[in-house]
């Protein structure tokens, strides 16, 4: 396994337009800890305003040229259960750009995140003292939901194969398949050779799920992406990896066990000080895979 970092962390907030040569830099910030992969996202906006095809060959000839292989590309949409045939549509038109831009960069995957329950308007409020409720319409139906999103994604599963490209699914807390047990069933409605789990330590350990019995579950050939980023239980759950309550040590060893052939990429967002605390969790994950943690 190889350790990697998401350009996205390198940032005040993940969806920043890059300028210029600002994706560059951040490659070099990365090789610079010692970092062998680098993983880059994108969305609406920077499809259309920065991920060009001579954009995209350029940060993917860059990365390869100071030694770091690109692992995936994130398409930031997560509207997979829209109704409208319209939005639908709009959104395999912008994946398809994703698509190209991926192959440009040269990277091997694309990572789609999933979403809530169709029509859901939560009442996520800071005080302690407010109930939380999704606030699903009264007329909410989880099959006809969930086929929606299944065969949206299917879709999208037949447009990254054009491009010789899997897709990995990022599965939140609160999202259709936050769950092995969704996941699993996600995979399994999807029915397509070119899907698979982006898994995510701090979103597992944030339901109290045991991320070793995931990765069994899962097993090696499920799993295509790994993120590393620790969680105490109580904050958001974006500390480097050693800080909080996810034992990387035993989760390699389970990765190991599976059979996983991927890479292990470092997420830490929303940090005014990136350089510290990657290089804090890359240093972390290091001893947990020499053995020495």
């Amino acid at each position: 396994m190889k350790i990697g970092s998401v350009a996205w962390g390198w940032t005040p907030t993940p969806e920043d337009m890059p300028e210029d040569d600002s994706l560059l830099r951040i490659a070099d910030y990365i090789k610079a800890i010692g970092f062998e992969i680098v993983d880059y996202l994108s969305d609406y906006n920077s499809l259309d305003k920065f991920f060009t095809d001579d954009k995209s060959k350029e940060i993917g000839k860059y990365s390869r040229s100071i030694g770091l292989e690109v692992g995936g590309l994130v398409f930031q949409s997560d509207i997979w259960n829209q109704v409208d045939e319209t939005v639908k549509q709009k959104q395999l038109d912008y994946f398809r750009k994703c698509a190209n831009a991926a192959k440009c960069i040269g990277a091997s995957a694309i990572s789609c995140i999933i979403p809530g329950p169709y029509g859901a308007k939560p009442n996520h409020t800071p005080s302690p003292s407010d109930k939380k409720a999704l606030n699903l319409p009264p007329e909410y139906n989880w099959d006809r939901d969930f086929g929606n999103y299944a065969a949206q994604m299917a879709k999208a599963c037949d447009i990254a194969a054009e491009y010789g490209l899997k897709i990995a699914l990022e599965c939140f807390p609160g999202s259709l398949c936050s769950t092995p047990h969704a996941m699993l069933k996600a995979l399994e409605s999807v029915n397509r050779q070119n899907i698979g789990i982006q898994l995510d330590t701090a979103h597992l350990i944030n339901q109290r799920i045991d991320i070793e019995t995931a990765i069994y579950m899962l097993g090696g050939n499920r799993i295509f992406n790994v993120h590393a980023k620790d969680s105490d239980g109580m904050t958001r759950g974006n500390l480097p990896c050693g800080t909080g309550l996810v034992d990387y040590t035993s989760v390699l060893r389970a990765l190991r066990n599976v059979g996983y052939k991927g890479n292990v990429s470092i997420e830490v967002e929303f940090t005014a000080n990136p350089k510290r605390y990657m290089r804090q969790a890359f240093n972390h994950l290091r001893e947990c895979m020499d053995g020495i943690y």
